[in-house]
């Protein structure tokens, strides 16, 4: 027996698994309709919610999924949330009791050998998603990682380069199927649609931009770049929408000071012909001024510790994304769109109206959406195969 094998025994029989061990695959199937995820990698933590629709919607109702691992989508999704128990035989059956899910699938690796070993034991299909960060296997860990990764039934990669990671930590190349990496593009936030109708007609066509999701410390570099962008376009409306609603007052002040017509939309306000900033400060609408404007700048972008905005929601929405070097949590995601010609960094308030005023051309502000809506949206195909997977694993768990 190989030495990871041995080891694995070795670890089993102290959790308190009895000798002889089975192997995996002799273990009876369970045909189950419940699914174990376990996000380990809290990047892939993005692309749960559209995993758990699209699956809920292929088995034509919701899936009932507890969570264990990065539970902060938990309750978006309506899975419960859970932890692994510990790595000894009696707990990992006492968890998985006389009812086990269907399937048990991982999003990035967690060596954690007996709960494996109990999933198969109780005859559950285990699947294991891999991005390249999320392959992370400590020194003392690396002796179990090869037993471990054969206890999968299925170990799909989201690109060459996790495929490569997975080898080098023990995986058989002949199990892993590389996918494309899973979709994380979120609903994008609704609108009424009359709402947006008469809105449209106010604005008759006139150019606007967004800064969505501002604070305060930003609105000077903000103003900059409207007086910088109106020397090319004189109509060009400027919509402010404060991260904070209480910040509107103090952001509408700074726009006046520097002599613009200033509304508000908690006032009742308008984005009138003599409007020049329109400060949208009411909760839930902004999904109506990504429809209408062809340009966003993703606030708190511009000053430290940035936000966690994600380019979802302008890309879907057909809104050329600027975004500053503070951009925060999803910087990685932002970074990739500007590779491919769907966003644009600004550094201060000269670049980011210089960028306005190159983008009111029409067929650039198009060309850059279009690029964005492109990289966000791939991922499907990724994502259906990984859902084609745990509904086999429901349905037919001795074809997974």
């Amino acid at each position: 027996m190989a030495r990871q094998s041995s080891a694995l025994s070795v670890y089993l029989v102290a959790a308190g698994f009895r000798p002889p061990l089975s192997p995996p695959e002799t273990f009876a199937r369970n045909f189950g309709d419940r699914l174990w995820l376990h996000v380990a990698d809290a990047q892939a933590a993005a692309s749960v919610p559209t995993l758990l629709a699209r699956l809920s919607e292929a088995r034509g109702e919701p899936v009932e999924t507890l969570m264990s691992g990065h539970v902060g989508t938990a309750h978006e999704v309506g899975a419960v949330a859970t932890a692994l128990p510990r790595e000894r035989a009696a707990d990992v059956r006492a968890t998985l009791g006389d009812d086990p899910p269907g399937a048990v699938l991982f999003l990035g690796l967690d060596v954690v050998p007996a709960f494996l070993y109990g999933v198969r034991e109780a005859g559950a299909c285990a699947i294991l998603v891999a991005a390249p960060d999320g392959i992370d296997v400590s020194p003392p860990q690396r002796l179990l990682s090869r037993a471990t990764l054969r206890l999968f039934d299925r170990i799909a990669a989201t690109s060459e380069a996790a495929a490569a990671r997975l080898v080098r930590i023990g995986a058989p190349r002949a199990m892993i199927e590389v996918i494309d990496r899973l979709e994380v593009t979120a609903p994008p936030p609704e609108v009424d649609a009359g709402e947006q109708e008469a809105v449209a007609a106010t604005l008759g066509g006139r150019p606007a931009w967004l800064a969505a999701d501002i604070v305060p410390e930003e609105i000077e570099p903000i103003l900059d770049a409207q007086r910088q962008a109106n020397g090319l376009s004189h109509r060009l409306l400027l919509v402010l929408a404060p991260h904070a609603r209480e910040d509107g007052a103090a952001i509408a002040a700074a726009a006046e000071a520097r002599g613009y017509t200033v509304a508000r939309r908690s006032q009742g306000g308008i984005p009138a012909e003599e409007v020049q900033v329109f400060v949208a400060d009411l909760p839930g609408e902004i999904g109506l001024w990504l429809r209408l404007a062809p340009i966003t700048f993703m606030g708190r972008s511009l000053v430290a510790p940035g936000g966690d905005a994600r380019p979802d929601a302008p890309a879907a929405l057909g809104s050329a994304i600027l975004y500053g070097p503070a951009i925060g949590t999803h910087r990685a995601d932002f970074d990739r769109l500007a590779a491919l010609g769907g966003a644009r960094m600004v550094h201060d308030g000269k670049a980011l109206g210089a960028a306005v005023s190159s983008l009111l051309a029409p067929d650039r502000t198009a060309a850059m959406a279009h690029a964005a809506w492109i990289e966000t949206s791939r991922g499907a195909e990724g994502t259906d195969r990984v859902v084609n997977l745990l509904m086999t694993a429901f349905d037919d768990p001795e074809g997974v």
